[in-house]
């Protein structure tokens, strides 16, 4: 896990700090009412625009279409990233989520190329991890804690007893 080794909490001001049994409550809140495939395209859909603000931020060469522009084979591929990004089988390795990443966009039909092409289905960044510039892993990493931001915030607040923090 993302954070695991250490609580998060050591520079924190104690307002914002997480409870000792944040993860428990986190699990609890999961397990409400609201069924996890549509807590799943809460977190998808945050985690995917998240993701593209930060390619606009960082003034990305590809920053990707809206999430409500994408085609059903990448949202349900996505959604089953993020479905285990935010269970118990999640990954902190840039590196495999890229890798990952390039799988399944080899099986959604895309090839390598030079220059991005969405209609032709071709992409610059279908390398091997240690291949991408610095840019493209800052945005591999990125991935990865808005994954575990998504994970520990969005959540059913229906009969939960997890307490948000004051920060």
């Amino acid at each position: 896990m993302y954070l695991s080794g250490r609580q998060g909490n050591e520079v924190l001001p104690e307002a914002c700090r997480l409870p000792d049994d944040w993860r428990e409550q986190v699990e609890e809140a999961n397990q409400g009412g609201v069924s996890m495939s549509e807590i799943t395209e809460r977190r998808a859909e945050f985690i995917y625009e998240g993701a593209r603000i930060a390619a606009i931020a960082a003034k990305a060469p590809i920053v990707p279409v809206s999430w409500v522009d994408r085609e059903q084979p990448f949202k349900d591929q996505f959604l089953e990233v993020i479905d285990r990004q935010c269970g118990d089988e999640r990954s902190d390795s840039p590196e495999e989520l890229h890798d990952d990443w390039a799988q399944a966009y080899f099986g959604m039909g895309w090839v390598f190329g030079d220059v991005y092409d969405r209609e032709n289905k071709i992409h610059p960044d279908l390398v091997p991890y240690d291949a991408l510039g610095q840019l493209e892993r800052d945005k591999d990493a990125v991935f990865v804690m808005l994954c575990e931001i998504a994970r520990l915030y969005i959540y059913n607040q229906e009969g939960s007893s997890k307490q948000k923090p004051d920060c």
